[in-house]
C-alpha cells in the first residue's frame, strides 16, 4: 500500500487497511467531528455525512470510512478534500526535548 495521508492543520488523516471496529461516534449539529481545537473551539469536521462511519478505535485512534470523496473543513484551515477509503485520524505529534517526551499538538 502506498503512504497516502492527508493533513489539515494538527490532525493527520491516513489511509490504512484494516477492519472498521469500535464504538461509533455520533454526529454533532449534523457533521462529523474529527478533532476540536483546544484554543478556539473550532472543528475538523465533515459536514457531508451520508454513508461515512466514525468509530473510537481500540487502539484510542478514530477510524473513518468514507463511501465517496468528501471535504474535511475548519473555520481556520483550507478545505482539504479526502478520496473514498478507510482512513485513520490522528493528531500531530511534538517532540518536547526539555520534557524528553512527545505529546499532541494543539491548535
Amino acid at each position: 500500500m502506498k503512504n497516502e495521508y492527508y493533513q489539515q492543520g494538527d490532525v493527520i488523516i491516513e489511509r490504512v487497511e484494516v477492519a472498521l471496529s469500535g464504538k461509533p461516534v455520533p454526529p454533532e449539529g449534523g457533521r462529523l467531528i474529527l478533532a476540536k481545537g483546544e484554543a478556539t473551539g473550532h472543528a475538523h469536521a465533515i459536514e457531508d455525512i451520508a454513508g461515512v462511519a466514525l468509530v473510537n478505535g481500540p487502539d484510542g485512534n478514530l477510524y473513518l470510512m468514507l463511501p465517496g470523496k468528501r471535504s474535511v473543513v475548519h473555520d481556520e484551515h483550507k478545505t482539504i478534500v479526502i478520496p473514498a477509503g478507510l482512513y485513520r485520524v490522528r493528531k500531530v505529534q511534538e517532540y518536547d526535548h526539555f520534557d524528553k517526551e512527545a505529546r499532541p499538538v494543539m491548535d
